[in-house]
């Protein structure tokens, strides 16, 4: 009897030989395509790794490290999450700061990051509504969903706690949530607003999705008084 196609390995797969856990890439050859990729960072001159890191990472917080962070945050985004972690708390506790380093660790081992602020990334979608515009709305929505890591700030935060944001803002990160978890691509998000204020401004579908993620409250004096 022969065996089920359904089931049986692959005769060309062949797993990484660094990490052992992903498929070899055709490309990269004995390497998957993320160690591929940190390979090759690693062997970068200096000045290549900060040009990398500023794609993603904007100038003020270039200096970013996870060995910084307090324990409890580095160790959230080190550990293994094919969801992600909700980063929550008042305004200047360092929330950006955690995002940004947790993106240049990412970045450094090899995985496709992608940043923005929530509502940039609406603005962007809005502008596609324009006549003249030559972008669709997936045009802007494809490379965040695609990418390995995507941070996303400020969620929900220009809208007061009993004020309700509007469907096409629920309908984005509804879009976002839902591909990214499906594939299990893990989502970094900041926010002012715990869980369950933000599900009330959105509705109770995101708060339902956003139960699964670490959720991590940052608390402290706001950093920007001591500027």
């Amino acid at each position: 009897m022969g065996s089920n196609p359904l089931t049986a390995k692959p005769s060309a797969y062949k797993p990484c030989q660094q990490c052992g856990e992903r498929p070899a890439d055709s490309v990269a050859g004995i390497l998957c395509a993320v160690c591929f990729r940190k390979s090759l960072f690693e062997a970068a001159p200096e000045e290549a790794k900060r040009h990398e890191w500023s794609v993603v990472v904007p100038e003020r917080f270039m200096c970013a490290c996870v060995a910084d962070l307090p324990p409890k945050i580095a160790a959230a985004f080190q550990c293994e999450n094919d969801v992600g972690i909700y980063l929550w708390g008042p305004p200047g506790v360092g929330k950006t700061y955690a995002l940004c380093a947790a993106a240049k660790e990412f970045i450094k081992n090899g995985y496709r990051c992608n940043r923005t602020s929530y509502e940039l990334l609406c603005l962007h979608l809005r502008d596609t509504f324009k006549p003249s515009s030559k972008q669709s709305e997936w045009d802007i929505i494809k490379p965040l969903v695609e990418s390995d890591r995507l941070f996303i700030e400020d969620v929900g935060t220009t809208k007061s706690i009993d004020n309700a944001e509007s469907d096409f803002s629920l309908r984005t990160l509804l879009v976002l949530l839902d591909i990214r978890m499906e594939h299990c691509r893990p989502t970094y998000i900041t926010t002012n607003k715990s869980v369950e204020n933000l599900a009330a401004s959105f509705d109770a579908r995101i708060g339902d999705r956003l139960r699964l993620y670490q959720i991590i409250k940052l608390e402290g004096e706001s950093r920007r008084k001591r500027i």
